[in-house]
């Protein structure tokens, strides 16, 4: 340490020489501890940044909503781009072309060996079937016969109560299930099985549950909008389903597997981050939100349709959405007891179903509540098939309204998640304009 400034004469002494400097190296320190002054508060401009980049960073995680709120006006104001047989052939592009993407990320992403667990776990398809084939359907069935008995037939239209019948009966969405799931810290392999078990089971469930289990209890009313029950007239609803299906889900899961068995599970995932193939399936979400906007405005008949029964179907959609997803919460969480029997003294005894993991949980959110138009708007296309496009356009408003409210409330669900699955700061971890790494060096040369 040179010492020479302080033995110097005069050191000290005078006002201009009131403090002096130590040389370490080519820095001086300050001898008196008066001077030395610990700002908590960064200059104004590094805070200008700070605050720039978590704005940024603010509207980066945010963008799937400001997507999905462009995409509903774009589809408002031009329904004629993105709407079946429109500018862009959004029935293939879109329809075909997004999903198979979404799909054949997730086939890129997930383990295959998570995937084989998840289609034996049994207690997921229950879960999730039942919503969708048993609980959903009774409770829309509930509702319509109640509108249809002490409503008035002039406002409560037959042909969008029929829609609602058939919102409640079809499967779970395939798209948004996956996505949602993957944005909470949720089981993607889950989702996954989930979506492809029920649009699988749906085309079959599905026109059973319309026309022979729902729509004998219905008065006469409904007869001008009945469906169509000759399988031979479904005959065209099996084959475009399981087409769309295979196209779309099974061959892209299957080649992001084949890809994956090739290249192995940690190169393909490297690849997958590297070339931000999730963010490119999110985007396709909004392109799938796009289509279905633009096809509810198309036809017109959302803009005929009466106001105070649009609102109603509006805030009941919502209201059943987060109803049935906070059953999901009970049941997930729930200690439910089963009899059970033991082979080996022959005795009967009762179980309880422990909490599911929690990753499970989030995938259960979000495919048991959710609703497809992948299955939807073909099963009204087939079933309806003798009426005019105006009465198949009718019955499809429900299912493209429900399908398309899902999506804002479950981005609000992966906000919930996301915000419960953090780990809370430790006392005293905040930072204050540096951070700790940042002190580190600067307290080592003090103690040289």
């Amino acid at each position: 340490m040179d010492i020479s400034a302080i033995c110097e004469p005069g050191a000290g002494t005078g006002a201009s020489q009131k403090h002096q400097d130590i040389d370490i190296g080519e820095r001086k320190y300050p001898t008196d501890q008066n001077d030395i002054t610990i700002t908590d508060n960064p200059p104004s401009d590094t805070r200008l940044r700070r605050h720039t980049k978590r704005a940024i960073e603010r509207i980066l995680d945010n963008w799937l909503v400001i997507g999905i709120v462009i995409a509903c006006l774009v589809g408002y104001f031009a329904p004629g781009i993105a709407k079946p047989h429109g500018i862009i052939h959004a029935e293939w592009s879109i329809i075909y072309g997004a999903v198979a993407v979404i799909f054949l990320v997730s086939g890129l992403s997930i383990h295959t060996e998570k995937l084989l667990i998840h289609f034996s776990n049994w207690r997921l398809h229950f879960t999730v079937q039942g919503f969708s084939f048993l609980l959903i359907p009774t409770i829309f069935f509930c509702i319509v016969l109640a509108v249809a008995t002490y409503g008035n037939s002039a406002v409560f239209d037959r042909q969008i109560l029929a829609g609602m019948i058939v919102t409640g009966c079809i499967p779970t969405t395939l798209s948004s299930n996956i996505i949602m799931t993957r944005l909470s810290g949720g089981d993607e392999a889950a989702a996954l099985v989930s979506v492809t078990v029920g649009n699988l089971l749906g085309p079959f469930i599905t026109p059973i549950l319309i026309t022979d289990v729902f729509w004998p209890t219905f008065d006469r009313t409904f007869d001008i909008v009945r469906p169509a029950s000759d399988i031979r007239e479904l005959g065209n609803l099996y084959r475009d389903v399981f087409k769309q299906i295979g196209l779309t889900v099974l061959l892209p899961l299957a080649l992001g597997q084949i890809i994956q068995g090739y290249c192995g599970f940690e190169g393909t995932f490297k690849w997958v981050k590297k070339l931000f193939l999730n963010r490119v399936s999110t985007f396709c979400l909004t392109l799938l939100v796009w289509t279905a906007f633009s096809s509810c405005f198309a036809t017109g008949s959302l803009q005929k349709m009466p106001k105070e029964f649009l609102i109603m179907v509006i805030f009941v959609n919502i209201g059943l959405y987060i109803f049935f997803t906070s059953l999901c919460v009970l049941v997930c969480h729930a200690r439910i007891p089963y009899p059970g029997f033991r082979f080996k003294d022959c005795s009967f005894y009762i179980g309880h179903l422990e909490k599911l993991d929690r990753q499970i949980f989030i995938a259960i959110c979000f495919c048991a509540p959710a609703k497809t138009t992948g299955l939807g708007l073909p099963i009204v296309t087939s079933m309806w098939t003798r009426y005019p496009e105006e009465t198949k356009a009718k019955v499809q408003i429900p299912v493209i309204l429900y399908t398309i409210e899902q999506i804002f409330v479950a981005q609000a669900l992966v906000w919930w998640f996301s915000r419960r699955g953090r780990k809370p700061q430790q006392p005293g971890s905040q930072e204050v304009g540096v951070t700790q790494a940042e002190l580190e060096p600067a307290r080592g040369e003090l103690e040289t």
